[in-house]
């Protein structure tokens, strides 16, 4: 008999096997046999129902000594608050953290946790994710407090109060004169800074150019400018912004002025990207001398370059000024000017590193206004278009 037959047994309450007194079987045996046989298949399937449920008691009993003796060990050996995911709040101190343009609501988490501003990343990534108004949050220096809770700091990140220093926004196409009196305006720096700092433009991170000047190396948009910035600070800042963007177009270093300049050009001659891409394939046709021009470059004889040399803040210029001798004077000297006349933006880059295909070889506003301009093939439609201005010109004047 098996140990788990004696132990069914005894959980039976009873002995299949009869007492034992010295005397043999009767000739009737076989019958209990066959009683036995029933009662092993009868224990054995009592084995097979009751064992497993003894064996879950047994591992329970363990599993709750070990669970009770592994809690005891834990909470005596264990520092639980490590595994705090956030402070308590409302904080102290001060933390200054820059978000830059792009940033994900993970890689602000982690700056404000390199700043000690949050304890662990993961709970205001899910604020983040799940707060509208956070996708507004914009590129900028903050000041917020050092061991904050992840909605106090994401509160702090959409209140404008708590950005540090001050906001320039520099419209795109304008010259560097009119972009130092701007930030000077809103920061209180001296324009004469400016122009100081930009004499010495390698120092910003300008490459040498023709020009000699960091004239349309500066881009436009809006900047934080820290509370201690210094001209310097503030145009190198723009200029490495400029290279960034001529490094994600990929354009050449050796390819950079003559883009620049194109572009810049652009920003003054016309007011819509359509006719962005249309200024720069007319200068492209001019100087390869297309059409009717039967292959001979020519003159590009732009006012807004010459308008640069005279400070005109108009594009149109007076007969004596367009004879002054510049290498900015597209009506004296053949080819491109000596360099940028503006700073230039996105869509104008865009337009002068694709430009649309077509023949045109001459343009002119007909409405300064609206901005309408015709683009002709033609010097006789050119001509018909230049009339078509003097008549708009005759009626804003009266008569």
């Amino acid at each position: 008999m098996t140990d788990d037959e004696s132990l069914l047994d005894e959980l039976a309450g009873h002995d299949d096997h009869p007492p034992h007194d010295g005397t043999r079987p009767s000739s009737t045996a076989p019958a209990p046999v066959r009683g036995r046989r029933r009662a092993t298949v009868h224990k054995r399937s009592l084995l097979r129902t009751v064992l497993p449920a003894l064996l879950v008691v047994v591992v329970l009993a363990a599993v709750g000594t070990g669970g009770f003796l592994a809690y005891g060990w834990v909470t005596g050996n264990v520092d639980v608050s490590q595994t705090e995911t956030e402070f308590e709040g409302p904080g102290s101190g001060e933390a200054t953290i820059v978000i830059e343009d792009g940033d994900s609501g993970a890689k602000i988490a982690d700056k404000l946790v390199e700043a000690g501003v949050i304890k662990t990343a993961g709970p205001f990534s899910t604020k983040f994710g799940n707060t509208p108004d956070a996708s507004s949050i914009s590129p900028g220096t903050y000041k917020l407090k050092k061991s904050m809770t992840s909605s106090d700091a994401l509160d702090l990140l959409l209140d404008p109060a708590s950005r540090a220093g001050m906001r320039v926004t520099l419209p795109e196409g304008q010259r560097m004169s009119d972009m130092f009196a701007r930030i000077s305006k809103a920061t209180g720096i001296p324009v004469a800074d400016f122009e100081a700092a930009a004499k010495d433009y390698t120092a910003l991170g300008i490459p040498e150019n023709p020009a000699g000047s960091a004239e349309g190396y500066l881009w436009p948009g809006t900047y934080d400018v820290p509370d201690d910035a210094t001209a310097k600070d503030i145009l190198t800042m723009m200029a490495s912004r400029m290279t960034s963007e001529l490094d994600k177009r990929g354009v050449p270093a050796a390819d950079r002025h003559s883009v620049l300049t194109l572009a810049s050009i652009a920003e003054k001659e016309a007011r819509t990207p359509d006719d962005y891409g249309k200024v720069v394939r007319t200068i492209d046709n001019r100087l390869a001398g297309v059409g009717e021009a039967g292959g001979r470059p020519m003159n590009l004889q732009l006012d807004s370059t010459v308008a640069y040399v005279s400070g005109r803040s108009s594009v149109s210029t007076t007969p004596e000024e367009r004879a002054v001798d510049s290498p900015y004077n597209t009506y004296l000297h053949p080819g491109l000017p000596v360099g940028p006349i503006a700073n230039p933006g996105s869509a104008t880059l865009d337009a002068a590193l694709n430009p649309p295909e077509g023949p045109w070889l001459y343009w002119v506003t007909i409405n300064t206004d609206t901005g309408e301009t015709v683009f002709s093939t033609t010097m006789a439609e050119h001509d018909a278009a230049v009339e078509q201005w003097r008549a708009w010109a005759r009626s804003k004047n009266g008569g």
